[in-house]
């Protein structure tokens, strides 16, 4: 059954539930639950776009923070190409102090946008409302990470809607910096690229479950095989390169592209809290 998300629950803000930071995972500062609706709430203060360039050279995506879109939709992700006279070495924006930056320069091909939930998150239940970009080489993802540069190992959950077929989703799950040796790409029963929809990571000490629309998509189990708290909370829209070429396709040079994201939310594993599967309605 289509799902969508209901205007009425959009129009009351007593469904918003944000909150600071309580207590600590693994010394690091762990987020209360939460549900953001972002066509009411903007980013808060929990939220935060995202500016600079990824140091891997094959990672040809920068992220901009006039990317990110703030508005009654929700928040939207723009991605495009940058422009051949504002590119540099990707050694010089690894030691500039941020002018370069900040003229526009950049060492990618795309420029787009990337939110992160700031604190750290565990156990628990987390959903996501998103529409996502349809083309060749176009990466919409919704994912849980953590790695060395926070000093910890590879850790990561992701879901991702590859733009080359928007009626399945890929999965996947890092744990000690390796990924799953056959990540599946599922099957979803809609076009993730037609309207926003319901997407759900439940994660466990013992398993991890990636849902759909309220259907389940995929089912990892095993402590063993689970990625360990703690981990941040991200979206954000990319173009995959010759480096992705088996994977995604490569992104046309002159592509534009959007995504967009109405709800985000995490439920601890007791329950009882807010989430952004009480905003779809059935259509």
């Amino acid at each position: 059954m289509k799902r969508v998300l209901a205007p009425a629950a959009l129009g009351l803000s007593c469904l918003l539930m944000t909150g600071a930071a309580a207590g600590q995972i693994d010394g690091k500062p762990a987020g209360v639950p939460f549900r953001t609706v972002f066509p009411i709430s903007g980013p808060g203060t929990n939220w935060w776009r995202a500016e600079y360039d990824h140091p891997a050279g094959w990672f040809q995506t920068a992220w901009r923070k006039d990317a990110v879109e703030f508005g009654a939709a929700g928040v939207r992700m723009h991605l495009a190409p940058s422009a051949p006279a504002d590119r540099v070495a990707i050694d010089d924006i690894q030691s500039d102090d941020g002018s370069l930056l900040e003229a526009g320069k950049t060492s990618k091909e795309f420029v787009s946008g990337q939110v992160q939930r700031r604190n750290w998150y565990g156990y628990g239940r987390y959903e996501v409302i998103m529409q996502a970009a349809a083309g060749k080489g176009l990466i919409s993802a919704f994912y849980l990470y953590t790695g060395p540069h926070f000093g910890h190992s590879h850790e990561e959950i992701t879901l991702e809607i590859l733009g080359k077929n928007t009626t399945k989703a890929h999965l996947n799950r890092f744990r000690d910096g390796a990924p799953l040796e056959q990540p599946p790409w599922v099957n979803l029963g809609f076009d993730a690229a037609a309207a926003p929809r319901l997407y759900t990571i439940d994660w466990s000490e013992e398993a991890i479950i990636w849902s759909a629309g309220g259907t389940e998509l995929f089912r990892l189990t095993g402590a063993e095989h689970v990625p360990r708290p703690p981990m941040k909370i991200y979206f954000d829209l990319w173009a995959g390169s010759e480096k992705q070429a088996h994977w995604s396709g490569v992104a046309p040079k002159d592509t534009s592209a959007s995504a967009l994201m109405q709800c985000a939310s995490y439920t601890p594993p007791e329950g009882g809290t807010p989430s952004c599967s009480e905003l779809m309605t059935a259509e």
